[in-house]
């Protein structure tokens, strides 16, 4: 398959890939089954899947697993307790493999990402997937609560990071994304700092974040680790540009917000 049609796949998910539909089932029954363990779905995922896959394609697998969950509650084929049970089991699952690979602490590496979500919301398995897919393609990241206690921790995560994700579902919570959106852009005074968005709420309510000047927002955790690179090689080609003394020009100074998906990069202006 050609690298851009093998990326195209990755954006609309695994289970539209032939290769995985049959284990997606099988692990959709694991989650579901009274008293599966973590251990358990672990072996699945390290034993089960197409052999020779890159480290990336767990947190893939997890995020359709994920997905197709969703679909279940909404088609009425399994209902909130089994949820709730398949979602915790999945997020120890991605606790369990981040602690696995993982950088060790004290270590230096760029690019780092700062991951976050509004003060309240309470959907944040796709920023702990997220966080793994970074930790698999050999991103340093902190998953960051940006709440009054964390005053300090947030200023010194904005202070490193070279991009910023905020995973917004709750649309009660708009006023607090908004918020947490002005604390980043004042704690990143003099750079500009790209903010990539994703999460129910965001895909709803694009217009407002193209208001506010959000750099990207995504439909998936591999769009979002894709464009992230993106901006971080952007970076690094400016600021191999800049001559000796002068400060980079900047990110992504271009007054526009990118909406990527499995049909591409749309960019719309404010």
């Amino acid at each position: 398959m050609m690298a851009g049609n093998l990326a195209a796949m990755y954006d609309l998910g695994l289970e539209h890939d032939r290769l995985y539909r049959k284990p997606l089932a099988q692990f959709q029954d694991l989650i579901l089954a009274p008293g599966t363990r973590a251990a358990v779905l672990k072996s699945f995922i390290e034993h089960k899947l197409p052999a020779g896959r890159p480290d990336y394609m767990k947190a893939l697998f997890i995020e359709a697993a994920a997905r197709q969950l969703g679909e279940r509650w909404v088609g009425d084929s399994c209902d909130f307790i089994d949820v709730t049970i398949g979602t915790a089991r999945l997020q120890d699952l991605i606790q369990t493999f981040a602690m696995e690979t993982r950088n060790p602490v004290g270590t230096t590496i760029r690019p780092f990402a700062a991951l976050m979500t509004p003060q309240g919301e309470q959907h944040t398995l796709t920023t702990h997937l997220l966080g793994l897919l970074f930790d698999t393609l050999g991103w340093s990241r902190t998953v960051v609560d940006p709440g009054p206690k964390n005053a300090v921790m947030l200023a010194a995560t904005v202070a490193r990071a070279d991009v910023v994700c905020i995973g917004w579902s709750n649309e009660r919570l708009a006023g607090e994304f908004q918020h947490l959106v002005s604390q980043i852009r004042r704690l990143s005074a003099g750079r500009r700092l790209p903010l990539v968005v994703g999460g129910a709420a965001a895909l709803k309510s694009v217009d407002f974040l193209v208001e506010i000047g959000i750099d990207c927002v995504c439909d998936s955790v591999y769009s979002a680790a894709r464009i992230c690179k993106s901006f971080y090689d952007l970076e690094e080609l400016n600021q191999q540009a800049c001559a000796p003394g002068t400060p980079p020009a900047g990110k992504t100074d271009t007054g526009k917000t990118a909406i990527v998906s499995s049909s591409g990069i749309d960019w719309l202006s404010p």
